[in-house]
């Protein structure tokens, strides 16, 4: 298996309440799973080709419980990488390299991927609030939390065990949408998280 690592800024939304169930072990909101990710890289090798400055997203859907299986799902390149770039995180994302939870989601859960779309990413935050654009395909906002009468709240999970985060800020995704092929979804004031991550092909490992 390929030797890789990446430290990235991550960003995740999903069709679920505030705090996603899911992160406890609990019932997705809606019964399903509509949700996805994105990584900025900010230093990173696969098998020493460079992933610095990079960035990914990976979108899923189950039609029931995460654990059943039968997700369709699709993975997005940065348009700025070169070929062998494109290869590392192809394979990164799609579960081909291990990873924890890619490999988990890509290779056993996952039943259709859709072809790897090559597309620019834009992926901007700043302590919570920020945005994702992936050309042609989805759009997103995160916003901090508030309480009714306007108090921002940033409310902080700890996960040790998380096999997609350890720590992450709970956000709302104030709107985001998603358009490709059979991929379509289209939510507002959702769960959100953004959190620094750390990951290896033995999965998430900060």
């Amino acid at each position: 298996m390929a030797r890789w690592n990446f430290e990235a800024d991550y960003f995740t939304a999903c069709n679920c309440d505030w705090g996603c169930p899911c992160n406890f072990n609990a019932r997705p909101t809606e019964g399903r799973c509509m949700g996805w990710g994105a990584w900025s890289i900010l230093s990173g090798q696969f098998d020493g080709v460079p992933l610095d400055g990079l960035r990914f997203a990976l979108y899923y859907s189950f039609p029931g419980l995460v654990e059943e299986g039968q997700g369709h799902a699709c993975a997005y390149v940065d348009s700025r990488a070169s070929a062998e770039q494109r290869q590392a995180l192809e394979a990164i994302g799609t579960g081909q390299a291990g990873g924890g939870i890619f490999d988990l989601f890509g290779a056993q859960l996952v039943s259709q991927w859709l072809p790897t779309k090559v597309v620019p990413i834009e992926f901007e935050f700043a302590e919570g609030v920020g945005r994702v654009r992936i050309e042609g395909v989805a759009e997103a906002e995160s916003e901090l939390l508030s309480y009714p009468d306007g108090s921002v709240i940033q409310p902080w999970v700890e996960l040790p065990h998380g096999i997609e985060y350890k720590r992450g800020l709970m956000t709302s995704a104030r709107r985001w949408w998603w358009r490709d092929d059979e991929l379509l979804a289209n939510y507002a004031n959702k769960y959100g998280a953004v959190a620094r991550v750390k990951f290896s092909e033995q999965g998430c490992v900060g």
